[in-house]
């Protein structure tokens, strides 16, 4: 029995659709956020009571922030690109179904 080519994109467009990524990045990307305004929190403490004392710390703590903040902008730029692919993805998907007929009122009575 030979599988039709269209189902077959439609099931691989589907399983590629079933885990999304870029939800992932977005997360990583807010989680990250939040850790470098603790951070920034962290260092501005040091600062405002160490500042005369231990000014490394501070500084420390504000350079593990601007990693943090990269990490996090990577993270966001990284789950735009694989939005704008599961979008395309997606639309296509829509096409597939209206090709096979998935969708159709019809079918659903």
């Amino acid at each position: 029995m030979a599988i039709d080519p269209v189902r077959a994109e439609h099931d691989a467009v589907l399983s590629s659709l079933s885990t999304r990524v870029s939800t992932r990045h977005f997360a990583h990307g807010a989680v990250s956020v939040l850790v470098a305004v603790a951070l920034a929190g962290t260092a501005g403490k040091l600062w405002w009571d160490f500042s005369t004392t231990h000014p490394e710390w501070a500084g420390g703590f504000a350079g593990l922030t601007a990693l943090v903040l990269s990490y996090a902008a990577i993270r966001f730029v990284l789950g735009a690109r694989a939005n704008t692919r599961e979008r395309v993805q997606l639309v296509r998907l829509r096409e597939l179904r209206k090709t096979l007929g998935v969708d159709a009122p019809a079918s659903l009575t």
